[in-house]
């Protein structure tokens, strides 16, 4: 999401678009839909303090059985825009602001901070169910006589546990 900063008008206002992302379309799962994005802006002289909410819909894969699963995504993110001569994009020290514009580049991009917050609101496990058994491996069949043949690389194992 890019905001122009010389756009902002003093005071309070609102900003509603669809994100696109587009430099981490490869990083991120795939999108099922538009990525929503509301950003409240409050500007005072050279800061401006955003308020952005994000809510969106990826697929990505149950982390038992591999299937595709769709997952929404939504959070909040708070962060402060500061102009400063000669200075512009991501603020890599700390000078409370996250970003920087000046009057020559007044494009801010806020992707960066999305992406890592997009990335830190994704499921670790996501599952397609509660109750999903995981991938069927073709050697857990059951064989003739109701037991199952076992997958010698799980031998010592079974030793181990004394069956």
């Amino acid at each position: 999401m890019v905001i122009d900063a010389r756009l902002v008008p003093e005071g309070h206002s609102c900003i509603e678009r669809e994100a696109e992302l587009s430099e981490y379309r490869g990083d991120l799962p795939r999108f099922l839909g538009p990525l929503l994005c509301r950003a409240e802006l409050d500007r005072t002289d050279e800061i401006i303090a955003v308020s952005l909410r994000f809510d969106g819909e990826f697929e990505v894969e149950c982390a038992r059985c591999l299937k595709p699963v769709a997952v929404s995504v939504g959070g909040d993110m708070r962060l402060v825009l500061k102009e400063m001569a000669g200075r512009h994009g991501a603020a890599l020290d700390d000078e409370g602001a996250d970003f920087f514009f000046d009057a020559v580049d007044n494009l801010v991009d806020l992707g960066p901070a999305l992406y890592d917050e997009i990335m830190i609101a994704l499921p670790m496990m996501p599952l397609c169910s509660e109750g999903c058994a995981g991938a069927w491996v073709a050697s857990e069949a059951p064989v003739e006589g109701g037991e199952r043949e076992i997958d010698p690389r799980w031998a010592g194992l079974l030793k181990l546990k004394g069956d």
